[in-house]
């Protein structure tokens, strides 16, 4: 009796399971007659191995499509499928077939491209996508382009004369190009190869203007790209012997630009002469200070900037001063800081500008270091920068006089008496080299007040080139 009293619930317990499980049980019924009624989703061969070519505002696409027979098109989507074109599939036989095509008037940059086969019965293939990069002009100016390294205009004959940089290996140059009009008004196109660095345009106008550019051919690409052309001109020619001065100079002193409009004389017996330069090029004299430089002790001193000036001593170290009082005061890092704060100048030249100066080294054989202009950035406690003591320039022992103008460009003056312009950026690096006047050797010193130009004949005498202009005018003064 006992046992059949146990037995009861566990069989009471297993037909509630069991009418649990009935309706479950139909539930699965349902969905597999649901799919077994179905049929089953047939999917078309998809795109396969995308490749692509860029070009200029277009690219080359190939793919492959495999040897599905029921493919007939390929929609080819982007612009998150906004535009789409669709490439008949024409089959040639059996087996992965090739396709491509190039698609017109994209954008410059990467465009996400998708594509999905399909046949006139409805049937698609799942999606291939591959992203693919296009070219414009932003591209186009990044490129490795050939420079203008010199401008050479000789207003005499009508002949501009131009260095170009050096094509490098795989920069994908194939040749720049320049258009100008000639003195009668008729268009050149000049073409000028990757392996040439100097050509002339004969018959150049007084500052007439000419357009550059450069041409590649980039690797893996369907095009041949253009960079912006960059507009040039010539210089207009002026004839000008300047205003000739009441005040006489001397041959043995110095002379370099100051603070605001001052010129200083550093004179043969160490004294410092200092000038107002008025508003019409004149000097009026405002201070003199006697030996207060001694040639002895320094070979070179130069005004730098605030009231700072540095000096050069005889055994090639620097130092900065101040002038107090008709005094020549140390600025040091420190009070115990050594008066000079860098050695080994021994430069021939030296030019300043602004936070930095330039030294310049004499004409050698050697021609990685013939007329070498470095940068050197001292700061006004009397330290230096760094980096210090950049290379900047070579060949520039030809220039004599060869000066700073206005913090903008160097003014020198070659042994044909030609005068050429080459810019200064503000961290002094040099730009390139400009012919821009005549008969300049007739000076034997040039200095610069702001945009004012003093120069000295080897007898004394001064002249002033007011409103000197540096990158557009031609100036002609024997």
């Amino acid at each position: 009796m006992k046992k059949i009293t146990k037995i009861v619930p566990i069989i009471l317990a297993f037909i509630a399971v069991v009418l649990l499980l009935l309706p479950s049980c139909d539930k699965m019924d349902d969905i597999q007659r649901k799919y077994a009624e179905k049929e089953e989703q047939v999917y078309l061969g998809k795109v396969d191995s995308i490749k692509y070519f860029s070009g200029f505002g277009r690219a080359k696409i190939t793919w492959y499509i495999g040897s599905d027979p029921k493919v007939e098109k390929t929609i080819i989507y982007w612009n998150m499928r906004k535009d789409s074109i669709v490439k008949e599939f024409v089959r040639k036989g059996p087996g992965v077939q090739k396709d491509s095509v190039i698609i017109e008037n994209l954008p410059e940059g990467s465009t996400l491209f998708e594509f999905r086969n399909i046949n006139n019965r409805g049937e698609t293939s799942l999606y291939s996508s591959s992203t693919v990069n296009v070219w414009g002009s932003e591209f186009a100016d990044g490129l490795r382009a050939r420079n203008l390294t010199a401008f050479n205009f000789d207003y005499a004959q009508s002949l501009f004369t131009l260095n170009l940089s050096p094509s490098t290996r795989g920069d994908s140059v194939i040749y720049s190009e320049i258009v100008y009009k000639d003195k009668v008004g008729v268009e050149k196109t000049v073409r000028i190869e990757r392996t040439t660095e100097q050509v002339q345009l004969p018959n150049f106008p007084d500052a007439g203007e000419f357009k550059f550019r450069t041409v590649f051919f980039p690797p893996q690409g369907v095009d041949i790209v253009y960079n912006k052309f960059k507009t040039y001109r010539a210089p207009e020619a002026v004839s000008n012997r300047g205003v000739k001065l009441s005040v006489t100079g001397r041959i043995a002193s110095k002379y370099f630009t100051g603070e605001g409009q001052s010129l200083y004389e550093w004179n043969a017996t160490g004294g410092i002469i200092r000038y107002a330069v008025n508003a019409d090029g004149s000097l009026t004299q405002t201070a003199s200070m006697a030996s207060l430089v001694p040639r002895a002790t320094y070979r070179d001193f130069f005004y730098y900037d605030e009231d700072r000036f540095i000096g050069i001593n005889t055994a090639g170290a620097v130092s900065m001063h101040q002038i107090q009082n008709g005094q020549l005061i140390f600025v040091k890092a420190t009070p115990s800081s050594a008066n000079t704060f860098g050695t080994g100048f021994t430069m021939p030249r030296f030019l300043p500008g602004k936070g930095f100066f330039f030294s310049v080294l004499a004409a050698s054989a050697d021609v990685l270091t013939s007329g070498e202009v470095k940068a050197w950035y001292a700061k006004n406690d009397a330290t230096f920068g760094a980096p210090n003591g950049i290379t900047v320039g070579k060949g520039y022992s030809i220039y004599e006089p060869l000066t700073m103008f206005n913090n903008q460009s160097l003014l020198g003056v070659d042994v044909s008496g030609n005068l050429w312009s080459i810019p200064v950026t503000a961290n002094g690096s040099l730009g390139s080299r400009s012919r821009i006047g005549t008969g300049w050797n007739r000076f034997k010193k040039i200095v610069a007040v702001g945009t004012s130009l003093l120069c000295m004949e080897e007898n004394g005498n001064f002249y002033v080139f007011n409103n000197f202009n540096s990158t557009d005018k031609y100036w002609i003064v024997n």
